[in-house]
């Protein structure tokens, strides 16, 4: 079964993302310009499964002492890791909302306060 096509990231606004490639675990989705994209992939090795869900952005910067243009790259990985039994879908559901919401809460507080280096 795979995710619809295209799959669609609000990232400052909603940017479309066909599939541009599909695995046997996994499938990936550009924008087209290929400056945003979605990875999602699923393994299971030794009783444990594993969901990841990595979202990537790129741009070009200059570097403001040498004039020098370069692309860089931003990713955050959500990765669920779970023994293949013993969990329902709603107990993993309901630990991926609280984790979300605590980083959302207060208009990105927490999140916030990560990016910023705090632990």
């Amino acid at each position: 079964m795979s995710l619809a096509d295209p799959q669609s990231l609000t990232v400052g606004s909603a940017v479309s993302l066909p599939r541009i490639q599909t695995g046997q675990t996994s499938a990936e989705y550009t924008s087209a310009d290929g400056t945003i994209s979605l990875l999602v992939s699923h393994q299971t090795t030794k009783g444990r499964r594993r969901a990841l869900v990595k979202a990537t952005r790129k741009k070009v910067t200059t570097d403001a002492l040498t004039d020098v243009k370069s692309e860089i790259g931003a990713v955050i990985n959500v990765s669920i890791d779970r023994p293949a039994a013993g969990f329902t879908e709603a107990e993993l559901v309901e630990l991926c909302t609280g984790a979300f919401t605590w980083a959302t809460t207060g208009t990105n507080a927490n999140l916030k306060k990560v990016l910023g280096q705090e632990s």
